[in-house]
């Protein structure tokens, strides 16, 4: 049923009534007890394609069929108008290279690529593994901690900033204005974290551009792009969406996976009896505790199914929407640690596929390694209520745990 707030024009004429959906990705039926359940439950209530006029008017793809089409098929689903819900401001300084199509996209992906390469996560590996060891050693005789606070927030971001060459005091404000940019939807507030993460880059692109090193931020503002500079606005954007990238995906799947295994303790032994089953695991929790949600703009008329959509509308497409959907696993909301799917949409798929996918699996490996290693039993804080924060990068407000000494 729609809202009273749905207003006349807010509907394009083409698309049909019935098929229009009140549906707010960050506000909807139950996303704050649990965003996964609830999108679960919204996919098998509604149509596999319906349109919402929320935030700019989006269709919304669950069917797990499409989303596995749309994902790799970047000439018929442009990301050059913006990937974020509610789309961009006209006029906004692209995220690059995520919101730019190919052939530019792959040319500008080359410093990612390299710096995020199997020889590179390999070295990365030794130090991430050192912090995670460092940052449970240092938790662990308190006997309890709000892991969001205290571990994902924390090591994931603190092992970006050196491969960024960035000072860990910056750490905690960094955060903040990566966690606001992916979960509100107030355009307002988007602005004023876009604008003070672009007023903190400023001052670095001008040193890194001046005097650069070895590290990531070095090679992304000073990268040749078909025989010229970036311009200040590309390498703002580049670096901001990087920052973003770095700086709330990973903790936010950690959060989640802890959750899973402090709420099911057969998992956990299972694992550490069986530490080479770890990485199969990290690939379920993966599929069933998937995080982003992004939008493509279709470039010609087309069909979603049995929908017909218009060049120029948006279409939003939602990882945890497949890694939910019980049409493609089947018994999905089921973590079954034998399962080990290789072909979930965790970090999309072609040529936008997330360049950080091995980096992430890697820390993910670690820290489920050292984590069960050091706090072996541990559990959500009795009476705690753990707030769920849906939007375009899913996650967990605060994981509050405790374990016996």
């Amino acid at each position: 049923m729609l809202s009273e707030t749905i207003l006349p024009g807010m509907v394009p004429d083409h698309v049909p009534a019935a098929l229009v959906r009140d549906f707010d990705i960050y506000d909807f039926e139950g996303a704050f007890l649990d965003v996964h359940e609830a999108w679960h439950r919204m996919a098998n209530r509604e149509p596999d394609v319906f349109f919402t006029p929320r935030n700019g008017g989006f269709w919304v793809v669950t069917r797990p069929e499409l989303l596995e089409a749309i994902w790799p098929d970047g000439e018929r689903f442009s990301s050059a108008n913006g990937i974020s819900v509610p789309p961009p401001v006209p006029g906004s300084l692209a995220m690059l290279p995520i919101e730019a199509d190919d052939p530019i996209h792959k040319i500008m992906r080359r410093p990612l690529d390299m710096a995020l390469s199997p020889k590179e996560v390999r070295h990365l590996s030794e130090t991430a593994r050192q912090l995670c060891i460092s940052i449970i050693d240092d938790l662990q005789p308190r006997g309890g901690c709000d892991f969001i606070a205290d571990f994902s927030l924390k090591m994931p971001m603190e092992l970006f900033l050196r491969l960024v060459d960035l000072p860990s005091r910056d750490r905690d404000w960094l955060v903040g204005l990566a966690s606001g940019m992916t979960k509100t939807a107030d355009e307002a507030k988007r602005h004023t974290f876009l604008a003070d993460m672009f007023g903190y880059l400023n001052e670095w692109i001008v040193k890194r551009s001046a005097t650069p090193g070895n590290d990531l931020m070095s090679k992304i503002v000073t990268m040749d792009l078909n025989g010229r500079a970036l311009t200040h606005d590309e390498k703002l954007g580049y670096l901001a969406n990087t920052m973003f990238g770095g700086l709330d995906t990973v903790g936010g799947a950690m959060g989640f996976i802890t959750k899973h295994l402090a709420e099911h303790p057969e998992h956990r032994a299972h694992l550490r009896a069986n530490p080479n089953a770890i990485p199969a695991a990290v690939e379920e929790f993966l599929r069933r505790y998937s995080l982003p949600t992004i939008s493509r703009t279709p470039t010609e008329d087309m069909m979603l199914g049995d929908v017909s959509a218009k060049a120029g509308d948006r279409v939003m497409i939602s990882t945890i929407a497949h890694g939910v959907s019980d049409k493609r696993w089947g018994n999905a909301m089921e973590v079954d640690l034998k399962r080990s799917p290789q072909n979930h949409l965790a970090f999309g798929r072609g040529t936008h596929r997330c360049p950080g996918a091995n980096l992430a699996r890697a820390e993910i490996r670690i820290f489920i390694e050292e984590w069960l290693a050091r706090i072996p039993e541990f559990r959500i804080a009795p009476g705690a209520k753990v707030v769920y924060a849906p939007g375009n990068v899913s996650g967990l407000k605060n994981l509050p745990l405790v374990w016996d000494l």
